[in-house]
């Protein structure tokens, strides 16, 4: 069942090729929750779900679909602080948790949809806040 996942969503998640570093990012958020509010949701949901109760597969998992999937973002977000527009202390992997966190959150628990305007609106408003320097 992993594999067969792997295969079909690999290509709906590949990474936006056109644009600064944070506009692909944002792209990326977008085409996640578009992804998330897909017919493949229901199976991503279950293998996340599945996952946990098996360390074996659960490693498999975050190896070969979570972990590379969160590198292609964590190195948007390095592109970002390299071109400046993210300040140089930007940490990566918050940014990156505050981007798709409350996508799969929402798809999760189901108490509201994630659709492209809610991932777009959270991606605008997560990157603005992270262009602020701290404690303003």
């Amino acid at each position: 069942m992993l594999d067969a996942f792997l295969a079909r969503v690999k290509p709906a998640l590949a990474p936006p090729l056109e644009g600064s570093p944070l506009e692909r990012l944002h792209q990326s958020v977008v085409r996640g929750a578009a992804w998330l509010h897909s017919k493949d949701a229901p199976v991503a949901v279950r293998l996340i779900s599945d996952v946990q109760a098996d360390p074996v597969l659960r490693r498999l998992f975050l190896e070969r679909f979570y972990l590379p999937r969160r590198a292609m973002n964590v190195d948007l977000v390095q592109q970002a602080i390299a071109a400046g527009e993210l300040p140089q202390d930007t940490d990566a992997d918050l940014l990156i948790d505050a981007l798709t966190g409350p996508l799969y959150f929402r798809r999760i628990i189901g108490h509201a949809p994630v659709s492209e305007a809610f991932a777009s609106e959270l991606a605008s408003r997560v990157l603005q806040a992270f262009r602020r320097p701290v404690g303003l």
